[in-house]
């Protein structure tokens, strides 16, 4: 009896690994913790393997200058979970970010089913909001997806990250709103009625206005009493250092 050597040599290959891909979920259907651990985790080949290095690099550097973990990982699917529930499990599992800061970032893109999902940890939540990581999904990652430039999506999404937990990043420029559209001379009127009125009200004696270094407030000591404020408010990877996740974050489709 002859035998193929290519073919069995290939269905040998297969079968392990189809037993390998096996091993790298535990029972709950969650990947393992990468080995040697990455930041960038391509499970469902979304990106070059340049693309992958690349994005690895600029996760790393900023993880090494900041100890703050973004982490992206993709699936080929997320079975029956809610994407928000999966990568929870995941963050949690694998503890990306720091123990003592839960600074990490969860970036996770399910190729069946189309969805995305940014998780914060703990430590990150008030840098980042619901809003921002919604904002960044529907107005960054969403279209790039749509047009399967997965790269180019989580790249941006990453920048605007980092950026935004730097404190560089500029929302862009709104639509005047009512009181921009207004024409000169009706905002100059109620701008000196505005005025007359709380220099009336300060002659009186019965206000404070007093300015500190969280910005300025004004005092009303008559009848109840009311106030207004403003102003104030390249190494290689070692591993990820058990932060944990509380569901903060946002979750999209394309």
């Amino acid at each position: 009896m002859k035998f193929h050597f290519k073919k069995i040599g290939f269905l040998f290959f297969f079968i392990i690994s189809c037993f390998v891909t096996a091993q790298t979920v535990d029972k709950e259907g969650i990947p393992i913790p990468p080995q040697p651990p990455k930041l960038v985790n391509d499970y469902a080949e979304l990106m070059t393997i340049s693309n992958r290095e690349n994005l690895e690099n600029k996760l790393l550097a900023y993880n090494d200058s900041t100890s703050t973990q973004i982490c992206v990982v993709t699936v080929n699917t997320i079975g029956d979970y809610e994407i928000s529930d999966y990568a929870v499990r995941l963050g949690r599992s694998w503890g990306i970010g720091q123990k003592d800061k839960n600074n990490g970032i969860l970036i996770l893109v399910a190729k069946n089913e189309r969805k995305v999902d940014i998780e914060i940890g703990y430590g990150l939540e008030s840098y980042i909001t619901d809003y921002d990581s919604k904002e960044i999904i529907d107005a960054i990652l969403v279209p790039a997806f749509k047009q399967n430039h997965y790269y180019q999506g989580i790249d941006e999404a990453t920048s605007r990250i980092i950026a935004q937990l730097q404190g560089t990043y500029s929302a862009p420029a709104k639509s005047k709103s009512a009181v921009d559209a207004l024409p000169d001379w009706a905002f100059i009127l109620i701008m000196t009625v505005i005025f007359i009125i709380i220099i009336s009200i300060i002659s009186s004696g019965k206000s404070t206005v007093s300015i500190g270094g969280g910005g300025w407030t004004w005092t009303s000591g008559g009848g109840g009493g009311s106030s207004w404020s403003g102003g104030g408010s390249s190494s290689s990877f070692g591993g990820f250092g058990g932060g944990s996740f509380g569901g903060g974050g946002s979750s999209g489709s394309w």
